[in-house]
């Protein structure tokens, strides 16, 4: 069975620039956003983030995050946010390389560890899995190079298909 060639062609861009999915990290694992314990610097110590990958923030209650730079990070202040968000479910994209500072909108909280810094690097080809963290839930992964992969596979049976037909 024969395709149209519109239809060969279609595939083989698909295949040729993919889709490109980055890594979902969901800070502080199976603990998520919160203020009591959990040491959001030392969970970050083992991932590698790069341009594509989103952050998930998962809380319960009135909490928020904060993006600011630098300076209001370290001092904990949220006054002048690059973006602020309180859902209790809040997705942040990873999308340009660069030192990302993240803080909770509670200046108490954020002065008793619920804050967390990410340098985000542009990605390498092809792009490794990152290092499951301490915790059981390890982030989920959707790898363009997968993802091309099974692209090209299906470019490849549709071009033979169509020289056998």
């Amino acid at each position: 069975m024969a395709l149209p060639k519109s239809s060969m062609i279609f595939f083989l861009v698909m295949a040729m620039f993919g889709v490109c999915y980055g890594a979902v990290y969901k800070v502080g694992d199976s603990e998520g956003w919160r203020y009591k314990g959990f040491d959001y610097q030392a969970w970050r110590l083992n991932k590698h983030f790069t341009v594509g990958d989103s952050l998930l923030f998962v809380y319960k209650g009135k909490d928020s995050v904060v993006q600011v730079d630098r300076k209001h990070y370290e001092y904990c202040n949220t006054t002048d946010p690059i973006k602020e968000t309180n859902s209790g479910n809040d997705t942040i994209v990873l999308d340009k390389p660069g030192h990302y500072f993240f803080i909770t909108g509670y200046k108490r909280h954020c002065d008793k560890g619920q804050r967390i810094d990410i340098r985000v690097e542009l990605p390498t080809s092809p792009s490794p899995a990152p290092s499951p963290s301490h915790k059981s839930d390890a982030p989920s992964i959707q790898s363009s190079a997968a993802i091309s992969a099974l692209l090209m596979a299906m470019v490849v049976m549709i071009i033979l298909s169509s020289i056998t037909a």
